[in-house]
């Protein structure tokens, strides 16, 4: 099987039923309980009605989003709200060990009040598991068109059927504009309360440190302490050559196109999906940016879009926009750091699918095997 083959087969697998997320079984029972939660938050004139809920497939593997429409009244005007749920993941083998939703909730709401990056409109987030049976928050549905990840944005879909490279660049260029701007505006993390709920989620001296530690804890709970002989090594050799006299501050964590929705003018419309934020060295948000297009192009040996600027222009680009300064070899850390993240978390997910002779050799750490035999 070659490695395009077997990334659309990973790749379709985590969109059916073996998919890692929760099921929302009772959808009746669901609309119920959320019409009556929107009533409160809402503050309608009377009952919110829920007349249809959908489960989209598509991006994400560690979360539920719910689909749905709010109808109500408000101060005798009739209302119509197009929401987005997001749900706790409650399974038997979840993808990470703990997953704390308040954390994303508060880094938009921090996002949204204090710079100009487009962040989805919140409307409550509910900790009290009593109401949905798990964790959840509620936003407005945004207008755009997100790149696919399922299957990648480079292999099939409305990137290569409806765009022409000149607007392929301009969206490139508007999200490493736009993720540079979120870099500058949130520098002083303390200030805006980044640091209140982020600078002891792991033990460690410095930002880079905490999250190693994490890297290091998450493989120790993800293969049940048994070793994998290739995500291991790696991340030993991100713990014995760590950047010095970095640069700290805030890190998006899952920084890639199809976390980006896009207005038709190729114009960022909203960033999504804020589950990974760190403090850290904002360089690891562009090295990841350029190596999951990495991966899913030329990784699996097909070519990447035309139009989309090249990853030297890219990171200077995102240098000078943010204000951030790097080094080859400090992006060159950042860019293996990428590749130990999402191996272990591909091996994690293929544990978690039962197909155990991919845990350790499947198609995201066979590439992170070539990067490190190429870099480290």
């Amino acid at each position: 099987m070659s490695q395009t083959d077997q990334a659309s087969k990973q790749n379709n697998a985590a969109s059916d039923t073996e998919r890692p997320t929760p099921l929302v079984e009772d959808i009746e029972g669901t609309k119920l309980k959320l019409e009556n939660w929107l009533a409160l938050q809402l503050g309608s004139d009377g009952a919110v009605s829920i007349p249809n809920l959908a489960i989209p497939e598509g991006t994400g593997m560690s979360n539920v989003t719910l689909l749905f429409d709010a109808e109500y009244e408000k101060n005798g005007q009739k209302m119509r709200e197009a929401c987005v749920g997001r749900l706790q993941p409650e399974i038997e083998k979840p993808v990470f060990p703990e997953y704390d939703l308040s954390v994303q909730y508060r880094a938009m709401d921090i996002v949204g009040r204090h710079t100009d990056v487009p962040v989805p409109d919140l409307m409550g987030l509910e900790q009290n598991k009593d109401v949905l049976g798990t964790e959840f928050y509620v936003m407005r549905r945004a207008h755009g068109r997100v790149p696919s990840d399922m299957p990648p944005y480079n292999m099939d879909g409305w990137m290569i059927d409806d765009c022409d490279p000149e607007l392929r660049r301009a969206m490139w260029v508007n999200s490493i504009e736009t993720m540079a701007s979120l870099h500058k505006q949130t520098k002083n993390t303390k200030a805006l309360g980044f640091d209140a709920f982020l600078a002891d989620l792991e033990p460690g001296n410095t930002p880079l440190e905490q999250q190693l530690n994490y890297w290091k804890r998450y493989q120790a709970w993800s293969m049940s302490g048994e070793a994998h002989s290739i995500v291991d090594p790696a991340l030993q050799w991100l713990f014995d050559n760590q950047p010095k006299n970095e640069e700290w501050g805030l890190s998006w964590g899952d920084s890639r196109f199809a976390n980006m929705m896009f207005n038709d003018d190729g114009s960022v419309s909203k960033v999504l999906d804020w589950e990974m934020i760190r403090l850290g060295n904002p360089l690891q948000d562009i090295a990841y940016w350029n190596y999951m297009d990495f991966f899913f192009s030329e990784g699996l040996g097909m070519p990447r879009l035309e139009g989309l600027p090249n990853y030297e222009e890219s990171v200077e680009l995102w240098s000078e926009k943010s204000g951030f300064g790097f080094t080859e070899e400090s992006y060159n850390y950042y860019f293996v750091y990428t590749g130990v993240r999402y191996g272990a978390i591909l091996s994690r997910i293929m544990l978690g699918q039962g197909q155990q002779d991919q845990v350790i050799e499947n198609f995201a750490t066979d590439i992170l095997r070539k990067v490190v035999e190429q870099r480290c």
